[in-house]
């Protein structure tokens, strides 16, 4: 398939490129934007960074950014994360204040619901998809949120199906009520 013809990994020398910074621990920002890049395992080194641009790319796990401890923003939407827990890789970025990740797989299901997992599981942030986490919205993700299950502790790969249905399903109760 042309998909696969289009696997790019990304390498210290296109980061070299990209940020005339020759030594990983010092890069503090990367934006590779639409670069067709699928691995991005290179990432485990830059520990000092502080902002990734990677939206627009191919990019199926987030398990590389874990080692990004200063990071405080990612950008990452449009790629091919293809579930919700994906994200409890970056539960332990106590720096990340702005996560871009809509318009990836991970997000599918009921918006609301989808919103308050990502804030429950990630309380650290004060942006998510462009829109500013409100204090009000930190009490309802704690109370709403699905809270997810790392991968490392076995957690399921298909845990976004969990963000499905949700609001189907009560509609449907309310329906039937109607009906009695």
């Amino acid at each position: 398939s042309t998909r696969d013809s289009t696997m790019v990994k990304l390498t210290e020398d296109m980061i070299v490129a990209r940020t005339r910074v020759s030594d990983m621990n010092h890069v503090k920002k990367l934006n590779c934007w639409g670069a067709e890049l699928s691995d991005i395992s290179v990432l485990r080194k830059l520990t000092h960074v502080e902002v990734l641009s990677l939206s627009v790319n191919s990019i199926s796990t987030l398990a590389d950014i874990q080692n990004c401890k200063n990071l405080q923003e990612l950008y990452i939407r449009k790629n091919q994360i293809p579930d919700i827990s994906e994200i409890c890789w970056l539960r332990d970025l106590p720096r990340l204040k702005n996560l871009w990740l809509e318009e990836n797989p991970c997000a599918a299901g009921d918006p609301e619901l989808y919103r308050q997992t990502v804030i429950r599981n990630i309380p650290q942030l004060q942006k998510l998809d462009n829109v500013a986490v409100a204090s009000e919205e930190m009490a309802d993700a704690m109370r709403r949120g699905i809270d997810l299950d790392h991968p490392l502790d076995g957690g399921s790969d298909n845990q976004t199906a969990r963000l499905q249905g949700q609001r189907q399903v009560q509609q449907q109760v309310q329906r039937q009520e109607q009906q009695q």
